[in-house]
């Protein structure tokens, strides 16, 4: 025991094994956490998304809002121009799927002479029931880590840093694997620990990473499937509104020209030079008589 605790190679081990269990530890209680979780992705991967749940699983509302209308244009139910405005038949398939069907009558309640772009799918309200359909059916998973795991393994492994440091200066020991150095070669030892801690803890998942990858295969892999059904053009078409267009920017407002009075008042009054010229050149014209009036 007193090796782990007064020896300067114990002590660095001792700190070593505490950042250790504290993985250890964070890694138990996210297996156990996550075990409802995995049932679900089990059943998802087993049974196969529907590819406009995929989508949404994928990218949120934009991406499945896309791959439905891909599928009610390859039904016929809806048609596409080249610009990719939707508007709605009288034709295609009668949709068995309960989104997708509420998606068309949308769609077909569009006034006559409007159309349809793709980004107003994700925000607009008369398009609410295929949203809360969608939402409705979509599993609730965490698709992305919450990024808290790598947080707390990189503080735990400042917190371990400056504890070694702080435990080598209580116990008086020498500097650890360089006896004969000076005790202050401690820092050195402690960033060495440091980066050695760092490298694990930078392994957890950030918050950005996607935690189910065989899943997010499936569900790519149903998207691209059901898009692919039409053509290249078609498609490129429907994704050129997916974004909403900037407005355009304000006109520039008209800029008024000014002059300073005569008497060289900065608060003066602003005069117009047009009537001013003109006025002028009036009362000078017959004011003194020199001209006759000529």
């Amino acid at each position: 025991m007193d090796w782990w605790l007064t020896d300067s190679e114990g002590i660095v081990a001792s700190w070593l094994l505490i950042f250790a269990l504290c993985n250890g530890l964070r890694g138990m209680y996210c297996w156990f956490r996550d075990q409802d979780q995995r049932r679900v992705v089990e059943r998802l991967l087993a049974f196969k998304p529907h590819p406009v749940q995929a989508s949404f699983l994928l990218g949120g509302m934009s991406e499945a809002a896309e791959t439905a209308v891909c599928m009610l244009v390859d039904d016929g139910a809806v048609k596409v121009s080249s610009t990719g405005e939707l508007r709605p038949t009288h034709r295609g398939r009668k949709q068995t799927d309960h989104a997708l069907r509420a998606l068309a009558e949308a769609i077909r309640a569009t006034p006559s002479g409007t159309t349809t772009p793709l980004h107003e799918i994700p925000t607009e309200a008369r398009f609410a029931p295929f949203r809360q359909l969608v939402e409705h059916r979509s599993p609730a998973v965490h698709l992305t880590a919450s990024g808290k795991s790598q947080s707390l393994m990189l503080a735990t492994s400042l917190l371990t840093t400056f504890g070694m440091g702080v435990h080598a200066g209580g116990a008086m020991a020498p500097t650890a694997f360089f006896p004969e150095a000076h005790r202050m070669s401690w820092l050195y030892v402690c960033m060495a620990a440091w980066l050695v801690q760092w490298a694990p803890a930078c392994l957890w998942p950030s918050e950005k990473r996607r935690r189910w990858k065989a899943l997010d295969t499936v569900c790519r892999d149903k998207t691209e499937i059901a898009r692919a059904a039409l053509p290249a053009s078609t498609r490129q078409a429907i994704a050129r509104t997916k974004e909403r267009p900037k407005p355009p920017p304000p006109p520039p407002q008209p800029t008024r020209h000014h002059t300073r009075s005569n008497s060289g008042d900065p608060g003066g009054a602003g005069i117009d030079v047009d009537s001013y010229s003109s006025d002028s050149s009036d009362s000078s014209c017959g004011g003194c008589g020199g001209c006759g009036g000529e």
